[in-house]
């Protein structure tokens, strides 16, 4: 590796990563109880909550990304 290499733009701590993990699987949760409350298939209940954690990670590591840029 030579001195003048760039170094990888992803450096981030396993506790931000945990921290959006873990909320994005509250948020799924919540998700699919209010569809499951709302009577709907189980297949529409997995998709929604699914949709829910892939949209709360990628604006998590988003915001991570963002303010570590800053930092």
């Amino acid at each position: 590796m030579s001195t003048n290499s760039t170094p990888q733009s992803c450096h981030h701590p396993a506790r931000d990563i945990t921290i959006v993990a873990l909320t994005s699987g509250v948020i799924s949760l919540g998700t699919a109880i209010t569809t499951m409350a709302c009577g709907v298939s189980p297949l529409m209940t997995l998709t929604s909550s699914g949709g829910a954690f892939i949209a709360v990670v990628s604006a998590g590591m988003n915001v991570l990304n963002h303010v570590k840029r800053d930092a």
